[in-house]
């Protein structure tokens, strides 16, 4: 279950290998999810969001935890009681709402609230140039949610939904049946844990750790229509994940190529570069707690040297084919359900470890249908996520509605990153003339 009653939610529920790398994060800025949604009205005065939100803050219990102070004291998140709103819910004005990048740059430095409140809060932004349009931005401490988690959690809080009733989803079909993790062997289990660790046995020399962690990230964003990436994938079988992973691929050879010119690079051939790709098992065997992360960190080599945009899509698409199966993911979370804690935390942090990859990829899908906010339609919906300490780019995927968006956190260390986002749009679209024309 998603949400249950305050009154029924247990006093405690048990932190994972991977929330308490994230609580061991210290120093900067904590690692943060979050969603960026704009809605189309007239945005409301701050204290009446908050009394709307009220009757429903109570059923969210996820939003009402915190973990033990000090760390370690204890293996488990704590009720805290309902989040008092004034501390949660606050407002800021920007000079331009459609700005995404200035906005973050502002708010998501921010301090979360303190004094052992819950590490979350919802911003209320408008703008005087957008007096028809306002934006809210959910920002919670990554030790708490993942990202699948943070859109489900937004969607039952501010009541999102599709404008009519009937709309149904583009995909109707129910998911099958599949077994539990308390049912994978030991074997495949410990099979499927090694396998992920070969991923990252082999480091990388270039680009090198960023030795400042913690400090507030640079941001850029870019959006096309999904039809495009589906069109693009599907005369291959490819994905939409996997049109994403192959535009990126082209970004990064052309941003090397960039680098090259401009005289900060040594060698002008581009190189592959891997990825970390956090994969969500959540959605995998019975329903489990929102709380906490339900992820296993998967390593992808982007072919940035290849020049044919067709042989990127399938070189990605390939080594993503081998990691799609649910079995190996559930034997995967298996293992790190069954470990000794000690023993998951280590495999959780080498996955992590920026030595193997400085660059993460991830991807969520907010919702087939538009939705609407108050009966008020929500026209942009961004997921948002963090850079891994040591590392240097974090880029989403957020499919919503018809339309696909792509996050950008990047640190000052990486000379043109800023142009990513452009290069990513000019790589989509030069797949899209490759295999379809």
């Amino acid at each position: 279950m998603l949400l249950s009653d305050t009154a029924s939610a247990p006093t405690g529920v048990p932190y994972r290998p991977a929330d308490a790398h994230y609580l061991s994060v210290t120093g900067g800025l904590p690692p943060m999810v979050g969603c960026l949604l704009t809605v189309a009205d007239r945005p409301p005065d701050v204290t009446e969001l908050r009394d709307w939100l009220a009757p429903r803050i109570e059923t969210v219990t996820a939003l009402s935890r915190h973990w033990p102070v000090p760390f370690r004291s204890a293996r488990e998140f704590e009720h805290v009681g309902p989040p008092q709103l004034h501390h949660h819910v606050r407002q800021a004005t920007v000079d331009r709402l459609a700005d995404w990048s200035a906005l973050l740059a502002r708010l998501w430095a921010q301090p979360l609230p303190a004094d052992r409140r819950p590490q979350w809060d919802l911003w209320l932004v408008r703008s005087q140039e957008a007096g028809s349009r306002y934006v809210l931005l959910f920002r919670v401490h990554h030790a708490l949610l993942d990202g699948v988690a943070t859109t489900r959690v937004v969607t039952e809080l501010l009541g999102l939904r599709p404008p009519s009733p009937e709309s149904p989803s583009r995909n109707t079909t129910p998911r099958s049946a599949r077994p539990p993790a308390a049912d994978v062997s030991a074997s495949a289990a410990t099979g499927a844990a090694a396998d992920v660790l070969r991923r990252y046995r082999t480091p990388v020399t270039w680009p090198v750790p960023d030795d400042r962690p913690g400090r507030a990230p640079r941001f850029g964003f870019a959006r096309l229509p999904l039809s495009l990436l589906r069109a693009a994938g599907h005369t291959t079988g490819a994905t939409v994940n996997d049109v994403y992973l192959a535009g990126w691929a082209g970004a990064l050879r052309y941003w090397q190529q960039i680098r090259a010119e401009s005289r900060t690079a040594a060698d002008s051939r581009p190189e592959d570069l891997p990825v970390r790709m956090p994969v969500s098992t959540r959605h995998l065997g019975p329903p489990s707690p929102v709380i906490g992360n339900r992820v296993i960190s998967e390593r992808v080599v982007l072919p940035c040297a290849e020049p044919d945009p067709g042989r990127r899509l399938r070189a990605v698409a390939r080594q993503t084919a081998l990691l799609r199966p649910d079995r190996r993911r559930i034997a995967a979370q298996a293992a790190y359900d069954r470990l000794s804690f000690p023993l998951a935390s280590w495999i959780a942090h080498r996955s992590l470890r920026p030595q193997r990859g400085v660059m993460s990829a991830s991807n969520v899908r907010m919702s087939a249908d538009p939705l609407s906010f108050r009966d008020a339609p929500v026209i942009h919906a961004v997921a948002l996520g963090p850079i891994a300490p040591g590392h240097h780019c974090y880029s989403m995927f957020t499919g919503y509605h018809d339309t696909a968006y792509l996050y950008l956190a990047h640190t000052d260390r990486l000379p043109h990153a800023e142009r990513l986002p452009a290069l990513w749009l000019r790589a989509v679209h030069e797949l899209h003339e490759a295999t379809c024309r």
